[in-house]
């Protein structure tokens, strides 16, 4: 890799290319071996995972990659990262991380190894990275997801970075296929737009439509305003009052114990049609959630078929209580809009937790996920640990 910020570059000890896929202009591939026949590429059902089955495409070189992406993620964020984790000779799923969304959730370079962890969940055994932005904003974690990649025994058929209508290798070291001012990218002298269109594979949904959609859904997260904003503030201030008075009485596990019936009970109304509405009982709501415990359970119980009632019913109450107490309704209306592949009104939603409390632990994880494009199947990596061992409530 030639660079102009300092990285760590792959060594001898890293496991050998299974693929030899990123295949350089002249035929040498980016470790320097003879290039197989390429990568197939089955097409994606979006960020996460690919449709088994159906038509594919096949990669053999770097442009190949950079001129896939589209397929696979949509317009890739700049400055962001792309890992692509290869299962069986082929692209299995894929991880779009959106360096500034990340940085918002937090410190990007804590996750950076995120979709590493995930490879290796699926059972992958190589990845390929693609990064996009100067190389001091990117390198540093592409150098997480490498150094992560070692360590889990994953093999990298190539990591790139692409800045200004060029690419560099970060694990090739040879000047004739990795000349110090980069290659240009010239996606037109790649195979792969004209076969996906052959074969009816169009690109992904692009980054800015889904920005525009969180437009849209904002305005669905719009809190109550005028006379019932003063009612409900009223209402909200005198809940708490009591519920602080039975914490200042030592009656802490009482106050979580009523809240686990309350919002179990809640959940099991919305979901008959009957959810509550009244000031006071969302009141009360806001209050119990404030407990980590209740707050737990409920998250817990966001499956993809209970999700739409769980998203009626934290909409209503993020929209009705004071702005302090939204985190925790807005990020369960996350997870159940994420759920129900909702990402527009998930990321809107936690928009609104993280104003609300800027470090709100499971907004900030559920943010983490979102912009990494995380799988929807594997939520339950996300719950509390010892709730997915066991809960004394019954599952609804």
């Amino acid at each position: 890799m030639h660079s102009d910020q300092p990285h760590h570059s792959l060594g001898p000890s890293d496991p050998p290319n299974p693929l030899d896929s990123a295949r350089h202009p002249d035929g040498a591939s980016a470790s320097g071996r003879s290039p197989a026949d390429g990568v197939p590429l089955p097409p994606p059902r979006g960020p996460g995972g690919t449709e088994p089955g159906g038509p594919a495409l096949t990669l053999t070189n770097p442009t190949d990659i950079i001129a896939t992406l589209p397929y696979l993620v949509g317009t890739p964020p700049d400055p962001g990262i792309v890992v692509l984790a290869v299962r069986d000779k082929g692209v299995h799923s894929a991880f779009c991380g959106d360096l500034d969304r990340l940085t918002a959730a937090g410190d990007p370079l804590a996750r950076a190894a995120v979709p590493v962890d995930m490879a290796v969940a699926e059972g992958c055994t190589a990845l390929v990275v693609v990064a996009y932005g100067p190389p001091e904003r990117v390198t540093p974690h592409v150098d997480r997801i490498l150094s992560a990649a070692r360590g889990r025994n994953l093999a990298v058929v190539d990591a790139l970075r692409v800045t200004g209508g060029r690419y560099w290798s970060y694990t090739c070291a040879r000047a004739d296929c990795c000349p110090v001012e980069g290659t240009v990218v010239n996606v037109d002298s790649s195979t792969v737009p004209a076969s996906a269109v052959l074969h009816g594979i169009v690109p992904v949904q692009p980054l800015s439509a889904v920005t525009a959609e969180a437009e849209r859904v904002r305005e669905v997260l719009r809190p109550v305003h005028g006379l019932e904003r003063a009612a409900m503030d009223a209402v909200a201030e005198e809940v708490q009052a009591r519920a602080r008075r039975l914490l200042e009485q030592g009656m802490r596990g009482a106050l979580t114990d009523r809240g686990l019936s309350a919002v179990l009970a809640a959940v099991r109304a919305e979901r008959a049609g009957r959810g509550p509405t009244g000031r006071e009982e969302l009141a009360w709501l806001g209050v119990y959630l404030g407990q980590i415990r209740v707050r737990d359970e409920a998250w817990a119980r966001i499956t993809a078929e209970a999700a739409p009632a769980h998203q009626e019913l934290w909409g209503r109450v993020t929209r009705h209580l004071p702005r302090h107490q939204r985190a925790a309704p807005a990020s369960l209306l996350a997870v159940a809009a994420w759920q129900r592949g909702d990402e527009p009104l998930a990321a809107a939603a936690l928009d609104v937790a993280l104003a609300a409390d800027p470090g709100y632990s499971m907004a900030v994880l559920m943010s983490r996920a979102l912009a990494w494009g995380l799988p929807v199947e594997r939520w339950r990596e996300f719950t509390p640990r010892w709730l997915r061992a066991r809960s004394e409530r019954p599952q609804e």
